[in-house]
């Protein structure tokens, strides 16, 4: 019920701001609104809402269970369905060189603030923020939803543990580089202000982007990013964390590929990634890999005794890695625009041919976890873009998981020994962006 609320509140907000009596009305990035404010000030409304309908077909689903609850295992149930995977408002205001943004968010059965910052512009092509953002370090991980034309790549979403963080963000670009690093504390959700708890968590950040080639026809991005960072703040003092893969569509929960580390001291994230684009064709890959240092379970002190921090020099390692490479070829339109102040590609060109674009995509993955699984992912895409603001794709994947992608022990496997889950996934994805 309170979900519910706190939807139909954004909904009401969104009303009153467009039935309010504007003197200019602009339509670029979003809703630009003068409500008798200075020429200086503007207050700009923007959102997107992604549905997502999906069926699936496991293969041999007989052999497999699911332990919900301890002691409660019943059969392997993966039912289609449609949802609203994401809907987001976001309102900037902007002064001069100052802005704002706060957003949102109802994702997950759940609403939640997003990105808020504060934004100084010191140059035409640089910038500072101060608030709670996504840490510079991955392409994908750094391309807002509002253009992504695919759920994201399972390896991105388990080996990037570094969701937003309270922090302050330097960023600056030229016309052959980007770059941008910054210092950051906890996550908003995760930092609890009650007595005696553990550190919140902080850490360092930074991505560079290099552009050897850039005209209007051709571009080629190749990108590098790093992370360190201590755990953050959680009601399990002994300092643990959960990495887990979402799955390709939000109408399924299950995160087979995960694992749990106990008693990490702190964890570190490098990237590799390059891009490519021409007028119809475009492609993005990156590889990935996570260090998490934690101290042997057998030696370790539970409690706030186990050393933590970006100088520690951890007693063990576990290491996982990971990648995936996306492609795209446009059979009507052309391709994607690059966003020069946030390395990153928009989904859609700036022109949209009349009667739409027409696009064919496809994708693999693959994501190393050790004891948590492995799994080899291929999708193919179908999208339409009816406009700069609509997104229709129809899209299919493929997914095989070795024996060890049990979701932390809830999948088991009547065949002795275990065996290798597959999965197919048909999904039908429906997208509003302004």
């Amino acid at each position: 019920m309170k979900q519910e609320l706190h939807l139909l509140c954004m909904v009401a907000l969104t009303g009153l701001l467009c039935l309010s009596k504007p003197t200019e009305l602009q339509a670029q990035t979003g809703l630009g609104l003068r409500l008798g404010q200075p020429e200086e000030l503007s207050l700009t409304l923007d959102g997107r809402l992604t549905m997502e309908g999906a069926a699936f077909l496991p293969e041999n689903k007989s052999n497999y269970s699911w332990t919900s609850k301890p002691g409660v295992t019943e059969p392997l149930q993966m039912a289609p369905g449609m949802m609203i995977s994401q809907a987001r408002l976001g309102l900037v205001l902007g002064y001069k060189k100052w802005s704002g943004r706060i957003d949102a968010n109802f994702s997950g059965n759940k609403v939640s603030l997003t990105d808020i910052c504060i934004r100084y512009a010191y140059s035409e092509q640089g910038n500072i923020s101060l608030g709670h953002l996504f840490d510079p370090i991955s392409i994908g991980l750094n391309t807002p939803s509002r253009h992504n034309s695919l759920a994201m790549a399972a390896p991105v979403t388990f080996l990037t543990p570094a969701v937003r963080h309270m922090g302050i963000t330097l960023t600056q670009w030229g016309e052959k580089y980007w770059i941008s690093g910054g210092l950051y504390a906890g996550n908003i959700s995760s930092t609890l202000a009650e007595a005696d708890y553990a550190s919140e968590g902080y850490g360092v950040s930074a991505r560079l982007a290099f552009l050897p080639i850039s005209t209007e026809s051709q571009l080629l991005l190749l990108s590098a990013g790093a992370s360190t960072r201590t755990p953050e703040r959680t009601q399990d003092r002994t300092g643990s964390m959960l990495f887990s893969a979402d799955a390709s569509t939000a109408v399924d929960r299950h995160k087979f590929v995960q694992t749990s580390v106990p008693y990490v001291q702190r964890y570190e994230t490098f990237t590799l990634g390059a891009a490519y684009r021409n007028p119809k064709f475009f492609a993005l890959g990156e590889f990935l890999l996570n260090n998490v240092g934690h101290a042997p379970i057998a030696g370790a002190v539970p409690g706030s005794t186990i050393k933590r921090g970006l100088f520690v020099s951890p007693e063990a390692y576990q290491t996982y890695l990971g990648g995936y490479l996306t492609t795209s070829y446009m059979l009507r339109g052309e391709q994607r625009v690059y966003n020069r102040s946030s390395a990153t590609f928009r989904n859609t060109a700036d022109e949209i041919e009349p009667g739409g674009n027409l696009e064919l995509m496809a994708r693999v993955s693959y994501l190393d976890a050790d004891e948590g699984g492995r799994m080899l992912e291929g999708l193919a895409a179908l999208n339409w873009y009816p406009n700069k603001y609509f997104l229709l794709g129809l899209n299919y994947s493929y997914s095989a998981m070795n024996r060890y992608a049990t979701a932390g022990g809830r999948l088991t496997s009547s065949v002795l020994g275990g065996s290798t889950f597959r999965l197919h996934t048909l999904q039908l994805r429906a997208q509003l962006v302004f």
